[in-house]
């Protein structure tokens, strides 16, 4: 584990039964970093996903949250999804919503602390729905629901926000609008996000992990047809954004 590494990959390989999907992983995201995970279905990104929250353990080699085994290190960890599993007719608020990430924090069971309120409420505020607290999480637009998503894994003061294909479904304008909220986040938070939309996406990030069986690990500004081609199989139109990139970005 480097110094002030939020995340740290070893040797690392993993396989269902025979079927081996992670080979050979050595990736390093150090703490304060924003990244994005990509690569084609079936490629590994959630199993890499699982293996950071310590759902899944490596077959072979190590992984390390913040200089811990990831199980130890999940509550350090905000997860945001790619869709809530939240019934829709279910009568919750965005702050009901948003409370549930303090669940395990201060208490496990009864009514909720007046702290517990006013942090959902900061959360709220942080993502900038301190408006909508009071409405049901149902009548929020999409975008409004994955920032109510993000304000739940706030809740819960995290180091680092892991979000699953976080943008799925949203307009280009929305989508914009939450790249720069995350932005905003990651001056006190690591961010790890899973996106398919590599040419949005590399506007914001510092650097690509590409996930195909193998891991690499690209600044924003190496990302090009022929890298696309490798991990998705065929060129695919890549949008140049203007964006920032890590100087100190290497292959792994």
């Amino acid at each position: 584990m480097t110094p002030h590494s939020a995340l740290h990959c070893e040797n690392m390989d993993f396989a269902y039964e025979r079927d081996m999907v992670l080979r050979d992983v050595n990736l390093t995201v150090p703490q304060g970093d924003f990244v994005s995970i990509v690569g084609p279905n079936g490629s590994g990104k959630t199993t890499l996903l699982k293996l950071v929250l310590g759902l899944l353990k490596p077959t072979r080699g190590r992984i390390e949250v913040f200089g811990q085994q990831p199980a130890r290190a999940r509550r350090r960890i905000g997860y945001v999804p790619q869709h809530p599993r939240l019934d829709p007719l279910f009568p919750v608020t965005a702050l009901d919503v948003t409370l549930m990430g303090r669940l395990g924090v201060t208490r496990r069971w009864g009514s909720w602390l007046r702290d517990d309120r006013v942090q959902a409420l900061a959360c709220l505020e942080q993502v900038g729905l301190a408006d909508r607290a009071d409405h049901h999480f149902a009548s929020l637009s999409g975008g409004q629901k994955q920032r109510t998503l993000i304000a739940r894994a706030l809740a819960g003061d995290p180091q680092m926000l892991l979000l699953d294909e976080p943008t799925s479904g949203l307009d280009a304008h929305v989508e914009e609008t939450f790249y720069r909220l995350l932005q905003e986040l990651n001056r006190q938070l690591t961010i790890v996000l899973v996106s398919h939309d590599l040419g949005f996406v590399s506007g914001f990030v510092r650097s690509v992990i590409c996930v195909g069986r193998e891991v690499v690990v690209h600044p924003t500004s190496n990302i090009t047809g022929e890298v696309i081609a490798d991990l998705y199989g065929s060129d695919m139109r890549l949008i140049r954004h203007d964006h920032r990139c890590s100087d100190g970005g290497h292959e792994h």
